[in-house]
């Protein structure tokens, strides 16, 4: 471990115990934490979750208290992250719209926002105008994101040249890594002080920090900028990752190479001997890996192509998840609970995290911070549940998976890990929603206007999308809603009584909902009054017989009535 590293620890224990002391001055319990209400993603069905160590804030919930339990990121409402990421004491979250945000410690300007001061709750970092991040890594204090036109920018920490801008320069705002020439990046990883990045076609670069061969160069000398690896001839490489001082690659095989720190097996060659150059990880017979990450301490994971894992190294606090406290040389199966399938996997500093298809999510290992998110600062060498509500409880580690407890309903789409902290994306379930109908008038001449309005509420926030007026089963029309309102003004109910319902489609926040039923009476239009006509008159007949001076006479009838 390096002095800076050393010092981290030292400190780190100084502060918990100082916590310790005014917790139990001041009558409070250190390992809750609760987030501050009004704030958060959650209309958009989305939240980001964390847990565990918080003396600097990198829990995002605005307090410096650890938290055993998960409490929530204070993102802008509405943001949609698709990747989190964590440092020693920051996080990370990016965006669907690929802008970067983070919180937690800043002394180097690992932030990325222009300052070296702390932030509890996210901010974004300040990208390079028109830049679009597609993934993010961070190292100890150090941060990579990968660009969408195949660039890298790094910032933060910069002693040993990790930010690869060919200087030793701390750097609080992003900054261009400088790349060879004509080079397009695919994947990224870092380590405590160095990085990795793994190009388009398959080769591997890696620099900064190289006391013990992690940039396995052949050497132990640090590089200032990205550097080849000499992979072996025929080795493709589709990922990487990187622990405390050991780095690990994945190749297109699903095989695995490793170099570096070596102390406690976690190269996984069967040995403890500190390489400087790529060497071969001996996978079970028949292994094809899918997914790798490095321990933030001194150990290895891996994903298996059949949704199992593997873990190797360094085993004091059970983080390789195998129910012993013994290190292992070579790759071992991790006891998940039966019938559990993995779909995603993180390290931390001495602890584990692993994502199901089931949406949840299992942690095992040191567990002093609260890191295993399953309320308590129990141990645990077996994979255990993350817990988001209850009084936390101390203890020891844990050397088996234990369940990350996430609230009813919830479930996690992505996780991530620092160095004593865990992160999730979480898919909340929509809000329960309330949907009433006003119709008006009530009683309408047929032809004439009505107008239909829906009201809906919602538990998550203002209801989003779309109402649908149905007069039983025929469809009158649709309207979008406007702050939680939709109207429509129909003339094509027939004549007759009628029942109109409103039915909400949902949102990504919001349920679905369908109001009572309200009545329309329409009446027939009246037809117009008659004109009226004068009395018809007898109608004249031809050779008519009347009386002319006595005498009869055959004239019209016209002729009579004059002469009369």
């Amino acid at each position: 471990m390096n002095s800076r590293l050393w010092t981290r620890a030292v400190a780190g224990a100084a502060s918990l115990f100082l916590a310790m002391v005014l917790a139990s001055a001041l009558g409070t319990e250190t390992g809750a934490a609760a987030a501050v209400p009004g704030r958060g993603s959650r209309v958009a069905g989305q939240e980001v979750l964390t847990w565990g160590r918080n003396q600097y804030g990198q829990l995002g919930n605005d307090t410096t208290a650890m938290s055993s339990v998960v409490v929530s990121a204070l993102l802008p409402a509405g943001t949609t992250v698709k990747q989190v990421a964590g440092g020693y004491g920051f996080s990370l979250a990016l965006t669907s719209s690929g802008q970067v945000w983070a919180w937690g410690d800043n002394s180097s300007g690992q932030l990325g926002i222009g300052t070296t001061s702390n932030s509890l709750v996210p901010v974004r970092a300040h990208l390079p105008a028109g830049t679009t991040v597609t993934a993010i890594a961070a190292g100890d204090d150090h941060v990579l994101a990968l660009t969408s036109t195949g660039g890298l920018l790094a910032w933060g920490y910069n002693d040993y040249g990790q930010v690869g801008d060919a200087t030793t320069t701390e750097r609080h705002l992003p900054v261009a890594v400088h790349l060879p020439a004509g080079t397009t990046v695919t994947a990224i990883g870092a380590g405590a002080g160095h990085s990795l990045a793994v190009t388009s076609t398959g080769s591997v670069l890696a620099w900064g920090y190289n006391n013990t061969g992690q940039l396995g160069l052949g050497n132990t000398t640090d590089r200032h900028v990205p550097t080849q690896v000499p992979l072996p001839d025929g080795v493709t490489a589709t990922a990487v990752a990187g622990g405390s001082a050991h780095s690990l690659v994945l190749t297109d095989t699903g095989q695995m190479w490793s170099w570096g720190y070596n102390r406690y097996g976690q190269l996984g060659n069967n040995s403890t001997t500190q390489s400087n150059n790529p060497v071969q990880v001996h996978l079970p017979a028949g292994t094809t890996v899918t997914a790798i990450a490095g321990g933030r301490g001194f150990h290895s994971l891996a994903l298996e192509s059949t949704g199992r894992m593997l873990a190797w190294g360094d085993n004091g606090y059970g983080q390789l998840g195998n129910a012993t406290n013994t290190t292992s040389l070579v790759p071992i199966q991790v006891h998940l609970p039966a019938g559990t399938t993995v779909t995603q996997i993180a390290g931390g500093d001495e602890h584990s995290l692993a994502l199901t298809d089931a949406g949840q999510i299992l942690a095992w290992g040191y567990n002093r911070y609260g890191q295993l998110g399953d309320g308590t600062t129990t141990n645990s060498n077996l994979p255990v549940e993350v817990q988001r509500h209850g009084r936390p409880r101390r203890g020891t580690d844990s050397a088996v998976p234990v369940q990350v407890r996430l609230p009813a309903g919830v479930t996690a789409l992505a996780i991530g890990s620092g160095g004593f902290h865990g992160l999730a994306i979480t898919a909340l379930p929509a809000a329960k929603t309330t949907t009433t109908l006003r119709v008006s008038p009530r009683h309408q001449v047929h032809g004439g206007p009505v107008t239909l309005t829906a009201d809906v509420e919602c538990a998550g926030g203002t209801a989003t999308g779309s109402v649908v007026f149905m007069a039983g089963t025929t469809r009158l029309g649709t309207a979008a809603l406007h702050n939680g309102r939709a109207t429509l003004t129909v003339h094509t109910l027939a004549v007759g009584t009628h029942s109109i319902t409103a039915h909400y489609e949902g949102d990504a926040g919001c349920e679905p909902s369908i109001s009572a039923p309200a009545t329309i009476t329409i009446t027939p239009r009246p037809g117009p009054h008659p004109t009226p006509h004068p009395k018809p008159r007898p109608k004249p007949h031809p050779g008519s017989v009347c009386r002319i001076n006595g005498t009869h006479s055959a004239v019209t009838a016209m002729a009579c009535r004059i002469s009369s």
